[in-house]
């Protein structure tokens, strides 16, 4: 089997550990390891952090990877900031596209280091579990990210000058989804012209959002608490949006009504839009509204809880009030 596919099929095994595990059956393949340029790195792997650390240390210490590059950097543990630090350097000046960390520890207050020296190449970064980031994690800004995924990531108001600006630190940015984040009362500014596909996942403690993406086709929002998620929209305006799921828990609407008003009205353009029945049906919610839709074919309604779900004439009205396919809209329970 040539060399190349060999280190095709190393390189899709789920963890480091194991692509050198294979490499030892063979004389011949004994140093293939070293040319594989996707590391992943799972604490899980090992029955004990020394021996976790010990080998990723000899991994990436190891001298015939002195001249390997990196393609996909991928970290789950749970790192201290100055191991964090060693580690994003490493992948970063080894070329990497893809950067992803994810710390298991529901107590981790690990800061995300510096990651704009040296990531001329980055793509693709995911954060993920318990991390924290500043102004500082993203330097001047990361000019060829086209894809970022923060997940169970803290910040303060302090660490972005008040305002966490997309547009700003990522100007070509494709796809961003924020889940279960805090931003400790900054507002968020999600702006630019090539994202196309948004998720908001219960993204808390937000001052003002601001969503202006003239490109946005699809949009995921969720919010399922009754606390402090975002304080108000300051500006809705998606006039490309195609898609939506909105998963809104009626139990977290009581004092925000007016924000799923003010986002069912800035998606007025969308063509199929997924939401949940009992959430309308809250608190006469659509009552009197005009509707904003005007493009509307496909309304799907989530009903967990109804074994028998009829869609109310004040729910039909306004999503079929406005649009060109009022007699032909498709309704669908999910």
């Amino acid at each position: 089997m040539p060399d190349d596919i060999l280190l095709h099929i190393l390189a899709c095994l789920n963890d480091t550990k194991y692509a050198v595990q294979t490499s030892v059956l063979s004389k011949r393949w004994r140093h293939l390891w070293t040319s594989v340029q996707d590391l992943y790195f799972h604490r899980k792997s090992f029955g004990r952090d020394s021996s976790f650390h010990y080998f990723v240390r000899a991994v990436l210490d190891d001298p015939r990877r002195l001249n390997c590059r990196v393609d996909r950097f991928w970290y789950y543990a749970n790192p201290e900031t100055t191991v964090l630090t060693q580690l994003t350097s490493y992948a970063l000046s080894r070329g990497a596209r893809e950067l992803v960390i994810a710390s298991h520890s529901y107590f981790a207050n690990t800061i995300l280091p510096d990651l704009s020296s040296g990531s001329s190449s980055l793509e693709t970064l995911h954060v993920v579990e318990q991390l924290y980031i500043h102004r500082s994690s993203f330097g001047h800004s990361m000019l060829r990210l086209t894809s970022l995924q923060l997940r169970w990531v803290r910040t303060t108001s302090g660490s972005f000058g008040g305002c966490f600006d997309i547009f700003n630190i990522f100007p070509i940015l494709t796809n961003l989804s924020l889940s279960w984040c805090y931003l400790g009362g900054a507002n968020l500014k999600i702006t630019g012209p090539k994202i196309f596909s948004l998720k908001l996942d219960d993204v808390t403690d937000v001052g003002l959002l601001e969503l202006s993406l003239p490109n946005l086709e699809v949009f995921e929002y969720c919010f399922t608490r009754d606390y402090g998620e975002v304080d108000d929209f300051w500006l809705i305006n998606l006039p490309s949006l195609r898609h939506a799921d909105l998963n809104v828990d009626p139990g977290g609407l009581y004092k925000c009504h007016h924000r799923l008003l003010k986002v069912l009205q800035g998606i007025c353009n969308l063509e199929s839009l997924v939401i949940n029945l009992q959430a309308l049906n809250e608190s006469g919610l659509l009552e009197n509204q005009t509707s904003p839709f005007r493009n509307l074919k496909s309304l799907k309604l989530r009903s967990p809880y109804l074994s028998h779900p009829i869609v109310p004439a004040t729910i039909k009205n306004y999503f079929t009030g406005g649009t060109q396919y009022s007699q032909d809209m498709d309704f669908e329970f999910v």
